[in-house]
């Protein structure tokens, strides 16, 4: 598996300073082979990162008691912005929040499928709106990785294939707030357009 910064993305944080490896002493940051055989310009992962005025939008909602009306506004603003970025998502994308126990890792679990309050389909990318750096694991152990990502971040993950992920303990916080971007499958029974659905997990 091989991690890039998305076209476009300017991040405050190098990768060397972000991606991380388990071993037997827990997570550390990955040595120089490491990063050159783990980081490429054409990497299957991309870091993306979303503007402040979209993640200061998603806490406005949170304090108006607004978010179950206003969500669909809010997928909206952010599929414009993958648009003006040329990162690409579907047009019928399905956007989903979450929210789980910020304590503990979670279990890895596979992009495909992934199951969508609208369906099943294919978890295309995940973003930490959250107010404190987060983490999002990848790959399946002994080869287990993670991103670190402070608000704002996301991870797009491959259009094709199947990658395991899940959200990896970081910091103190006791809410994980995560945007989950995917795509229904065809055989979802459930129509949906790009609007977007709030829930927990």
């Amino acid at each position: 598996m091989k991690i890039r910064h998305a076209p476009r993305y300017q991040s405050r944080l190098t990768l060397a300073e972000r991606v991380q490896v388990l071993d037997s002493n827990g997570w550390r940051l990955l040595n120089a082979d490491e990063m050159g055989v783990m980081s490429n310009d054409d990497g299957d992962v991309a870091i993306i990162g979303m503007p402040r005025h979209l993640l200061k939008r998603w806490w406005s909602l949170v304090e108006s008691d607004h978010v179950t009306t206003g969500f669909e506004g809010y997928a909206r603003e952010i599929a414009e912005y993958f648009a003006y970025k040329n990162w690409i998502i579907p047009a019928n994308a399905v956007m989903e929040m979450v929210g789980s126990d910020g304590h503990g890792d979670g279990a890895l679990v596979p992009s495909h499928p992934t199951r969508f309050s609208a369906g099943v389909g294919k978890l295309l990318a995940c973003i930490n709106l959250g107010d404190e750096n987060a983490a999002i694991a990848l790959g399946a152990a002994p080869a287990q990785i993670r991103v670190v990502l402070e608000p704002g971040e996301g991870v797009m993950l491959p259009m094709r294939g199947t990658i395991l992920w899940g959200r990896s303990t970081l910091g103190s916080s006791d809410l994980a707030v995560t945007l989950l971007i995917g795509e229904l499958s065809s055989q979802s029974t459930v129509a949906t357009a790009s609007t977007g659905r709030f829930g927990a997990r």
